[in-house]
């Protein structure tokens, strides 16, 4: 199911109103210790640790126009909406989640995703689940960088959808490991004119965060 521009900001504009769930400040995430990620038909591995966190991003994938004409990632700007209280059985329903964004509210921001450079090499970039003003705000050991370590095609529509990834935990204590599934959206147009400026695709996408000491 895919997350159209009007949801997009319908999301953005409930995380901000809702007033039925709770604030920000007292609203409580839900155990997702038992809800099972749905990998079928990708070779991502299967979880070492149980979930922990379970998100919804909403943002965009950024991008820089090579010599050859073609765009490179260099990285992504997004918001992560708590979706650990909708009902899960076995298997969590990312596709429902994604179209419950047309008309439940978000009550609570788990924190953003963004890229810092690699802690460890001090060079490159690495991508990074920040909960330090949100979630655990002023807790600051309340983050993960993370490694990738597998990158397949979206399952459906991959020309449009950006990958489906499996990162490890580089440093931080928020996760062990991060998937990012059930993606909408965020590939670039297939060429470009060298030295145009920079561009910012829309997406969605679920993260699944595990492990960690949260």
């Amino acid at each position: 199911m895919s997350l159209t521009l009007k949801s997009f900001f319908l999301v953005v504009i409930a995380s901000a109103t809702a007033l039925t769930v709770g604030t920000q400040d007292t609203y409580h995430l839900c155990d997702v210790s038992t809800a099972k990620i749905d990998l079928a038909g990708t070779t991502l591995p299967a979880p070492s640790f149980p979930p922990t966190f379970i998100g919804l991003g909403v943002g965009t994938q950024n991008y820089t126009c090579g010599s050859t004409g073609t765009y490179t990632n260099v990285g992504a700007l997004a918001e992560l909406f708590d979706a650990s209280c909708f009902p899960i059985t076995d298997v969590f329903d990312s596709g429902a989640v994604i179209s419950a964004a047309h008309v439940i509210e978000f009550p609570f921001i788990l924190g953003q995703h963004y890229f810092v450079t690699n802690p460890v090499t001090g060079t490159g970039l690495s991508p990074k689940w920040d909960f330090t003003s949100a979630a655990f705000a002023g807790n600051p050991a309340a983050f993960v960088v993370g490694s990738k370590i597998d990158d397949v095609p979206a399952p459906t529509n991959s020309a449009a959808n950006i990958d489906w990834l499996y990162l490890t935990n580089l440093t931080g204590t928020l996760a062990n490991e991060i998937y990012r599934v059930d993606t909408q959206g965020g590939q670039p147009p297939t060429s470009c004119t060298p030295g145009s400026p920079e561009i910012f695709v829309k997406y969605t996408a679920m993260y699944w965060l595990t492990g960690g000491s949260f």
